[in-house]
Parts: C-alpha cells; structure tokens; sequence
C-alpha cells in the first residue's frame, strides 16, 4: 500500500511539473495549437498564440510556413519568426498574430529585421503593437485600455526599434509582418525577432513551484529507498 501511495504521489508530480512545456522550435501553427497553456521560456510563459484578420487586399502566409525559434531565458525571452516567401508583381503576403507573454517584470521590448531581400520598390516590414498589462480587442491593435505603443521596422530604412515598458507583469503583443512587391517590383520575407528585456519577480517567500519541486525531489528519494529495502528483503 505504501509502495502505491509513494508511486501514485511520483506520477502526481511528474505531470504537474510537466503540465506547461518548454518552449521548442515549431510552426506558428504548432504554438497556435498549444492554446492559453502556452510553453516556456524560463519563467516566462508564452501563450494564446492566434492568427487574426488580414488587412483589406493581402493574401495569407500560411501560419504552417512561420517557423518559430526560442531562445534566451527569465530576463531576456525572445521569439525568432522566419520565413522565406515571396511576393512577387503586384502581390502583397501578410502575417499578422497575437500572444501573451507573461512571468516577469517586463522593462523594454526589441523588435529586429534580418535577412530579407526587395528589388524595385519591395518592401518588408514589421510592425509589434504592444498593451502593458491587458489585452487587445479583435483585430489585434485596438482596445487596449492601458499603456500601449508600437514599434516598427522596415529593412529598407529601419531594421531595430524599441520602447521601454512600465514593468508590467503581463504583455500582450501583436505582430504584423508585410512582404510587398510594390507592384512591380519584389520582396522575400526573413527573420523577424521579438525580445524582451525582464527583471523576475521576486518575492519574500519561494514560489509555490519551489515548494513543488522540492516535495517531488524528497518523493522521488522515498521511491528510490523502499525499492532498496524492498530489494534487501527479498535477497
């Protein structure tokens, strides 16, 4: 009985610390599908990944041709988005979505462009609008009742922009990425990165997760112990 209340508490643990995943390099498709649980840089958790409604006469990048890489830690998270399309005459390509990211103290947001290509009048931009501790409606960019701003970059005139935040807890970010031929001329998409300067909370008390772990560390030792007396006994 012993036995199964100590392996029963071992399973308990490992699914609850295993609930929320570290995140991996996958698709905007893939971190779509991982819904308000989100995954892991860190502290920090990134979650509620959906594409919204493209602007009136662009065509869709697919969220399946988004590749998405993490990297960074607690107090410097960030996403690399990459993709390689092309517009071509006439065509203008947009990918526009929104998250959550959440953990820390968030002080500054970054917003980087590397990588794309344009000949004649092709353009690539990318544009992050940003709501401190709340949410925005539909379309992404409006209805944020507190601190908001944007930062944009175009790598034809400006590759890096940034702003400093009031430490929310909290962000919520929209990214409008447009590869635009400029009619006749073209424009390949690259890599556009979101990063985020944080400070992590710090409290007088461990965090709950602390707590958890250090329970599944003295289980897991009870475990390992009865299966050796139990090993003993039968010898």
């Amino acid at each position: 009985m012993k036995n199964l209340l100590l392996l029963g508490a071992s399973l308990f643990c490992f699914q609850t610390l295993s609930a929320t995943p570290v995140c991996m390099t996958g698709t905007l498709a893939s971190y779509e599908s991982l819904g308000a649980g989100g995954c892991t840089i860190g502290a920090n958790t990134l979650a509620s990944f959906t594409t919204l409604a493209l602007t009136f006469g662009t065509a869709a990048i697919a969220p399946g041709a988004i590749t998405i890489t993490p990297v960074g830690g607690t107090t410097n998270p960030e996403l690399m988005f990459t993709l390689s399309q092309t517009a071509s005459t006439n065509q203008t390509l947009e990918a526009i979505f929104d998250y959550m990211i959440s953990g820390a103290a968030y002080t500054e947001t970054t917003l980087t462009l590397s990588g794309s290509s344009e000949t004649g009048n092709g353009d690539v931009t990318d544009t992050q609008n940003f709501c401190e501790g709340g949410s925005f409606g539909p379309d992404g960019v409006d209805g944020c009742t507190k601190p908001n701003g944007a930062i944009i970059t175009d790598d034809g005139v400006q590759n890096t922009d940034q702003s400093s935040l009031a430490s929310p807890h909290l962000l919520s970010v929209t990214d409008d990425i447009i590869v635009d031929s400029g009619g006749v001329g073209s424009a390949s998409g690259g890599t556009f990165v979101d990063q985020f300067s944080a400070t992590p909370l710090v409290t007088g008390t461990p965090e709950p997760g602390t707590y958890l772990l250090l329970s599944c560390g003295i289980t897991a030792v009870a475990v390992l112990r009865r299966r050796k007396e139990d090993c003993a006994c039968i010898k």
